[in-house]
């Protein structure tokens, strides 16, 4: 995985890319060698582009894009919204849809809304 991130005053934006290390198919469903997402790049595809933009007094809006570059779309899209709770303390809102939000269910389309605290932000 490899990635740039730049920062343009109020400004952060970056891409990011990965390739998968190719592994040896299972012989069996259980067995515990052998690839376990043999199909990961058909719902994640190979990067992501993220940006981060400071709106006003401490708030900040974020987004994460991916696409599979396939005919069937598999591609997901991250919304953020952070503001401060304290000095040192801030609050998260987070809603995400489409494919890869976990690894466990990677090929399997979520749609969710987090709303949690941060203790750092990018701006």
């Amino acid at each position: 995985m490899g990635g740039l991130i730049f920062n343009t005053g109020d400004f952060v934006w970056g891409v990011r890319a990965w390739w998968r290390i190719p592994e040896e198919q299972k012989s069996y469903e259980l067995d515990p060698t052998g690839d376990d997402t043999p199909n990961i790049e058909d719902y994640i595809g190979y990067g992501e582009l993220i940006s981060l933009w400071k709106i006003a007094d401490g708030h900040n809006v974020d987004i994460q894009l991916r696409n599979n570059r396939r005919s069937d779309n598999k591609s997901s899209v991250m919304l953020g919204w952070s503001f401060p709770l304290t000095k040192n303390l801030r609050g998260s809102v987070q809603y995400f849809n489409g494919y890869g939000e976990s690894l466990i269910y990677y090929n399997h389309h979520s749609e969710r809304l987090g709303i949690g605290v941060k203790l750092t932000d990018w701006l």
